[in-house]
């Protein structure tokens, strides 16, 4: 047979060689037949059934992706069961499934059990934290959310809510989500903490869903993809709970959607795997989850809101650095407040902020104290020594400076100025200018000075300001940031006071302004802090103080 078919492709080549023989010469270009591109022979139609177990949280995505494929392939017939994703693990390792479903990391002991797992991740999924809809709870740290849960804050007035013991709502030991959170929230830091005692136990996230909204002051977790109108989600570090979050990586919590097969799948179960791993079935996966395609990663859908508090020397700078972010990304929301760089800086290691600020150096018994802080320099910032406007005072020494702020120097005719009694003004004790000028002027010399305690003291540079430019007399010390025409600058050693002149080495009096986080930054506070020390952050930075770039 298989001879006769080649002698039959034989006469059919030579007919058409003759054919070709008596035919015109033809142009290459538009005459010649344009033979159809090749075609793969469509494959058989799939047939059979396939069954699923495991995960609540992957079953009804894998319910909506059997859809489609079962929608595609009208002889297969998917079947879809929850359990947790421990029962995933083990029906797939012990066969009684054709594939398991897992919405968390193996553990190597299951790998030991089931050492022919094969792992197929098909998204990723965010974990929210969530309350009681009439509870009102903007944002937490991720250390506030393990505190909670391990049943050490108990009352939502530690963490900036209403006076109300709170009800903690979890998971089952063995469910994918307990684990992925005890992984995400439970297990960071120092210590790893576990889920209280008093938890009220849920078999599903359907069931923490109810629960959590028809229970006053309850605060549970869930997956991304069980999130509706009933319950409230509350920000990590001011980064709202969302897809676009979690792909910009600013939310932190999130696992891996994983299902399982024992060893290579079967046929039917590998076309299953293949078109949820496909285009179609990852555009389907992006409906509520994240997929596992690369994709770019955009900050253009950044949301959330951020805290900061501390130096009122940073604080002016940090609102103008703020409303350019806000207006990069229109549904961030930065609040700053002053308080001084003590505030800042127990702010930031007590996470009360999601960033601190401080204009001087971090002591080192505030590192012994929190000892995660971490610190940014964001910019360089000049300290002037400042007068009454009525006052001619054109130049001075460093230690006349500090004689005049220890008391020790009284009139200023001893300095070269007119026959009248000095009026000390300083910042008050714990002022991160008053802190730098105690070190970069108070402390130079053989001998450490202290300032007068005649010295009128003030709770901010706007005060300082104030208080110099309307009372006679006055000296005081000032940041650059504030320095306008109501007051007089005095040089020292004849070097006026500009950023121009720090910038030379020449002004010796200047600090740094720095942000803290406690720990490494992420989220939406990352973010903020990559934008200012970027070029257009830097270059706002510029326009009133000394930039950290070179």
């Amino acid at each position: 047979m298989r001879r006769n078919v080649f002698v039959l492709s034989i006469l059919v080549l030579l007919l058409g060689l003759v054919i070709t023989a008596c035919q015109p010469e033809l142009s290459v270009e538009t005459d010649e037949p344009q033979v159809p591109e090749e075609t793969e022979a469509p494959s058989e139609e799939l047939s059979g059934q396939i069954q699923l177990a495991g995960s609540t949280t992957v079953q009804p995505l894998a319910e909506v992706l059997a859809e489609a494929f079962m929608a595609e392939n009208p002889d297969v017939t998917i079947e879809v069961q929850g359990g947790g994703s421990s029962v995933g693990v083990t029906s797939a390792g012990e066969g009684t499934v054709a594939i398991g479903n897992a919405s968390r990391n193996i553990k190597d002991s299951e790998f030991e059990t089931f050492p022919d797992l094969q792992v197929f991740t098909i998204a990723f999924d965010g974990i929210a934290i969530v309350t009681n809809p009439d509870l009102e709870l903007s944002s937490l740290s991720i250390d506030q959310v393990k505190a909670i849960f391990a049943g050490e804050i108990t009352n939502f007035s530690d963490v900036g809510g209403p006076d109300a013991e709170i009800v903690v709502v979890s998971r089952e030991e063995g469910s994918g989500t307990r684990a992925a959170f005890e992984e995400l929230v439970m297990a960071t830091g120092d210590e790893e903490a576990v889920i209280t005692q008093d938890a009220l136990l849920q078999q599903s996230n359907g069931q923490v869903r109810t629960t959590v909204s028809t229970t006053p002051n309850a605060m549970g977790y869930l997956s991304f993809g069980f999130l509706d109108e009933s319950v409230n989600t509350v920000s990590i570090d001011g980064v709202e709970p969302s897809v676009v979050n979690v792909k910009n990586g600013t939310y932190p919590i999130f696992r891996p959607l994983n299902m399982l097969t024992n060893g290579d799948p079967d046929e039917l179960s590998q076309s299953f795997l293949d078109f949820i791993l496909s285009a179609e079935g990852q555009a389907i996966v992006a409906e509520e989850y994240i997929t596992v395609t690369d994709e770019e990663e955009t900050m253009d859908e950044l949301s959330g809101q951020l805290q900061l508090a501390g130096s009122t020397t940073v604080q002016p700078l940090a609102e103008v650095l703020a409303e350019a972010f806000m207006a990069m990304y229109p549904d961030v929301t930065i609040e700053i407040q002053g308080g001084g760089s003590s505030v800042g800086v127990t702010s930031a290691g007590e996470g009360t902020v999601a960033i601190g600020n401080a204009s001087r150096n971090i002591k080192d018994s505030e590192f012994e104290t929190f000892p995660d802080l971490q610190v940014f320099t964001i910019a360089f910032d000049g300290i002037a020594i400042v007068t009454n406007p009525d006052l001619e005072l054109s130049s001075l020494s460093i230690d006349q400076v500090k004689a005049i702020f220890a008391g020790e120097i009284t009139n200023f005719s001893d300095v070269g100025g007119p026959d009248a009694e000095i009026v000390v003004v300083s910042r008050e004790e714990g002022s991160g200018t008053r802190a730098a000028f105690e070190e970069l002027v108070m402390a130079t010399g053989n001998e450490e000075a202290v300032i007068t305690e005649d010295a009128l003291l003030q709770q901010s540079n706007g005060q300082v300001r104030t208080t110099v430019s309307t009372t006679p007399n006055t000296i005081g010390y000032l940041s650059f940031g504030f320095l306008d025409e109501s007051i007089s600058t005095v040089a020292i050693d004849g070097v006026d006071p500009s950023v121009a002149n720090v910038k030379s080495g020449d002004y010796p009096i200047f600090r740094p302004l720095n942000m803290l986080t406690n720990g490494e930054p992420g989220g939406l506070a990352k973010a903020f802090l990559d934008f200012i020390l970027s070029a257009d952050g830097q270059a706002i930075v510029a326009e009133e103080y000394i930039t950290v770039t070179d």
